[in-house]
């Protein structure tokens, strides 16, 4: 199968909404292709979705699995995420009453350039809340991918992640310009392990910490968004 066949058959399994990453930039930045399969995380993460998947109500199970995603197949280590009273970035939305405040952060380590700085946002959410209807109970009726993307725009921080667990979707919202949407869900990854590869390719540590500026995820949408 040629590279370009390989990229087109992840990307057309997941669905996107406004601007995403452009071919030119996909062959520029994985010339080989995704990053490969790993069988005994593969089976690590099926069984952390099916204990998920039978008790995705209850919250505990619910941020285990989150964390998971987040520790395992993404490989973050806790020195870059900030959780809980650790997460100091929040947003006013005066017009409507409410501030906007990430789940988690993940930033820069400390003893790099530009330490401490956000990178991505993480937003999380019940199973049964849907990531593009209004979020129940709530006076403003904005879906969690409209909160997301004021968030964003609030704080000066160009990419975020929302997820219910099942549904997994990247918010690009670069200042000035039009926001991207695109998504993954976890029973595809099971079923279509390249999407998998993909999710983990795009946003796993290091895609963030490990490779040259021009390779970044934030570089890659910046410069997919001018070959267009």
């Amino acid at each position: 199968m040629s590279i370009a066949r390989h990229h087109n058959e992840w990307l057309s399994l997941v669905p996107v909404s406004g601007p995403f990453l452009s071919m030119p930039v996909l062959m520029r930045v994985f010339p080989q292709g995704l990053g490969g399969h790993e069988p005994d995380h593969f089976r690590t993460l099926r069984l952390a979705y099916e204990e998920w998947s039978d008790r995705k109500n209850d919250p505990a199970i619910h941020k285990a699995w989150v964390k998971f995603v987040l520790g395992d197949t993404l490989e973050l280590p806790d020195e870059v995420i900030d959780e809980g009273q650790a997460v100091m970035l929040q947003a006013t939305i005066p017009a409507h009453g409410e501030t906007l405040r990430p789940d988690y952060i993940i930033k820069n380590p400390a003893g790099v350039e530009n330490a401490g700085k956000p990178r991505l946002l993480v937003c999380t959410y019940p199973a049964s809340q849907n990531l593009e209807r209004p979020v129940a109970g709530r006076h403003w009726k904005a879906s969690p991918d409209t909160r997301m993307m004021e968030l964003l725009h609030r704080t000066n921080c160009r990419i975020g992640l929302l997820t219910n667990g099942e549904h997994w979707m990247l918010v690009d919202a670069p200042s000035g310009e039009t926001t991207g949407y695109i998504s993954w869900y976890a029973n595809l990854w099971l079923d279509e392990n390249i999407t998998l590869r993909a999710f983990r390719s795009l946003l796993d540590v290091r895609r963030f910490f490990s490779v040259p500026d021009e390779d970044i995820l934030e570089t890659m949408l910046k410069e997919s968004a001018a070959n267009h």
